[in-house]
């Protein structure tokens, strides 16, 4: 009878000192900017701010993900040095516990804020690491993490929902967004570079087949970086080792094989397929294949008809 007692009382404790991490969270973020939540694991907000500072010292580990774009941020974290950075949608801070952080904007911007106690992602790290205890290695300003992104939008839809948030919806997607912390921003995302620097075989295969569904449109080197699990100021050189080439002329040699393939099938008009393919007119398709192919579009689709 002690012993639950005492683990009643351990419990109890532990839960008012999760209750007031919690609240520290969402009272730094003045409630007029928009709702939250807290749960067992720490906090969520969806925050829409008109232009200010905030000087913050985290007690929690703290996320901040935009949800608008924004630009010339000027920020620190855990120095007086100060970055001026643009932040498009998808662009995320981690601010570890214990670390202070300034930002200053100059237009409303809005993001989600998503909290979690260092006890919780401790525990989370247990289950996912086998380690006792784990350091967040927070990315370099301006970083995009689209898995991070996603998570933010569904906390935010649950948050500015009809009905009133599910509480422990949202803890599971506060648990979920921990596990991608620990996976992506600790030590283990060492694990997603080769021996040889290049990239590992699963981040290799997640920016292929990417870049396979998007080749067509511009794709963002922070966008590869994030979905191959590494640092956007080594991701060029990682890919380039990888590939055998860097990202720019991988994405050319997709649109080319497309156009030439099209070209060969010849049922659209050459500026058609230069749409359909990724290029900003016929010229530019023109000028690209002469560079790379040593033919025109015309002459690929000649060479086609006489196979």
């Amino acid at each position: 009878m002690k012993h639950a007692g005492g683990a009643r009382e351990s419990g109890a404790s532990r839960g008012v000192d999760q209750e007031r991490t919690a609240r520290y969270v969402l009272d730094i973020i003045p409630e007029s900017a928009g709702p939250r939540r807290a749960t067992a694991r720490g906090s969520v907000i969806y925050s829409v701010r008109s232009p200010g500072s905030q000087k913050f010292l985290a007690r929690e580990h703290s996320t901040g993900i935009v949800l608008r774009p924004a630009r010339k941020l000027r920020a620190s974290l855990g120095s007086d040095r100060t970055t001026q950075y643009d932040a498009p949608v998808g662009c995320l801070v981690i601010n570890p516990a214990g670390v202070d952080s300034r930002l200053a904007w100059s237009q409303t911007r809005e993001n989600a804020v998503v909290s979690i106690s260092p006890e919780a992602l401790s525990e989370l790290a247990a289950h996912e690491l086998d380690l006792p205890g784990v350091e967040l290695e927070p990315p370099a300003f301006g970083t995009v993490d689209l898995r991070a992104l996603n998570i933010a939008q569904m906390i935010t839809a649950e948050l500015t929902g009809r009905l009133p948030p599910n509480e422990l919806y949202l803890d599971s997607l506060l648990t979920v967004f921990g596990v991608h912390l620990l996976r992506t921003y600790t030590g283990r995302n060492r694990q997603a570079v080769s021996s040889k620097g290049g990239l590992s075989a699963v981040g290799a295969r997640r920016v292929r087949e990417y870049l396979d569904q998007n080749f067509v449109r511009k794709v963002m080197v922070a966008e590869l970086a994030s979905v191959a699990g590494v640092s956007p100021n080594h991701f060029i050189a990682r890919f380039a080792r990888t590939f055998g080439m860097p990202p720019h002329r991988y994405l050319i040699n997709l649109r080319l094989d497309l156009a030439e393939k099209l070209l060969a099938g010849g049922e659209f008009p050459i500026a058609e397929i230069a749409y359909l393919a990724g290029f900003s007119d016929q010229s530019h398709l023109a000028a690209t294949m002469k560079k790379y192919r040593g033919r025109t579009p015309g002459e690929a689709g000649n060479a086609s008809l006489k196979t």
